[in-house]
């Protein structure tokens, strides 16, 4: 079994037990996938053209923007090498919801895991949340079935001793 995990710099002990649960069936090939979101940076070269002279920002900006990035998806893999040693990365640069979907495709993965909206600081709120437009654009349109792997409620609230 193909299944490729997609690491959003939050989830890898989420992704770790999901497939610890799948490996007591068969072990399986994992593949890590994250994806640099490239969106963010077209929407601000975008802003920024409107402000700006035509001859737009310089290309040391861009590039230092580029360089950040890939190295936060490096530590991010690495990350997710340490839970899977034997694990294959890829790495890619776009929309994130049609490059796992792509990834899926091209790598024949039989499951997709994936962990909706991740969660960057704060409390976490209780009651309904949404899976978040990535999750949602992959469970419609994978090419294999897709597992969605939420936080356990008792790691977000944990009852105080």
């Amino acid at each position: 079994m193909r299944v490729l995990c997609c690491l959003d710099g939050t989830n890898v002990g989420q992704l770790s037990k999901a497939t610890g649960m799948l490996s007591a069936i068969e072990p399986p090939t994992v593949g890590l996938l994250y994806v640099v979101d490239i969106g963010p940076r077209r929407e601000i070269e975008h802003r920024r053209g409107r402000f700006l002279r035509p001859s737009g920002p310089s290309g040391s900006r861009e590039h230092e923007m580029q360089q950040a990035e890939r190295a936060a998806a490096e530590d991010i893999l690495n990350e997710g090498r340490r839970y899977f040693p034997h694990g294959e990365t890829l790495q890619r640069e776009g929309r994130p919801e049609r490059e796992i979907v792509n990834a899926a495709a091209e790598w024949r993965a039989d499951l997709v895991i994936i962990c909706p909206r991740a969660e960057y600081g704060g409390t976490p709120q209780i009651g309904p949340k949404s899976v978040g437009h990535v999750a949602r654009f992959v469970i419609d349109h994978a090419p294999c079935p897709v597992l969605l792997v939420r936080r356990l409620a008792r790691e977000q609230f944990p009852v105080p001793r």
